[in-house]
């Protein structure tokens, strides 16, 4: 957590600089805040009940007709539970992981709305993908029988590569809703880099993101 700080302060001046000395026609930044709902194939839970949190920025140049590109830095939550609400008769757990995540994405835009007054036109939908790097800051483990505890964190790979697909609605120029399906390329642990192993499965993550985005 304590390298968060600085690489977000780096990249708001940076998204800042570009904007105003190279014109918000074809470079725009903003804010995000908004909601992870994650899961883990292999440890034995099913569906997205691990909810997070997430924020960061995001910076966009406008490429040619109708396509965009965009980078992010983001703090994520991501992680799995087994339940979406504890159920005191139940076995429970939850694994929470923190990452910072540059997601690099390629948007095409749809929908155009014209522009009234100073106000110039801007595009009401787009569609994006692209790949995702993020960096594992640290875990938090809640687990009733100490099953996942013994993997988390020792054994969990630092880095992780992901691809992403996902879809932009822009309420105003300015107010961006985002869905996204991220899922990793490779696993988090992997039962075969140890010996002995901690766990026979391996383990990949995957996530839907539910942003919204303030855009300058």
């Amino acid at each position: 957590m304590k390298g968060l700080l600085p690489v977000l302060v780096i990249a708001s001046v940076f998204c800042f600089t570009s904007t105003q000395a190279l014109g918000q026609q074809r470079f725009r930044a903003g804010i995000i805040l908004g909601l992870t709902a994650s899961q883990i194939d292999g440890d034995n839970s099913a569906g997205y009940n691990k909810l997070g949190l997430q924020t960061g920025l995001r910076a966009i140049a406008r490429l040619k007709g109708r396509t965009e590109a965009s980078v992010e830095f983001l703090f994520s939550q991501r992680g799995s539970q087994s339940e979406l609400i504890k159920d005191e008769f139940n076995y429970f757990f939850s694994l929470t992981t923190n990452y910072l995540e540059v997601p690099v994405q390629w948007h095409y835009k749809d929908w155009l709305v014209e522009g009234d007054g100073d106000e110039p036109d801007y595009y009401r939908v787009s569609f994006n993908g692209g790949l995702s790097y993020a960096r594992l800051l640290g875990t938090k483990v809640n687990d009733d029988l100490s099953a996942i505890r013994v993997i988390a964190p020792d054994y969990l790979k630092k880095n992780d590569v992901s691809f992403m697909l996902g879809a932009n609605f822009f309420a105003n120029r300015h107010l961006c809703f985002t869905v996204r399906y991220v899922r990793s390329i490779g696993y988090m642990y992997d039962p075969r880099d140890w010996d002995p192993a901690p766990g026979k499965s391996a383990w990949n993550s995957h996530s839907l993101y539910f942003q919204s985005a303030w855009m300058f």
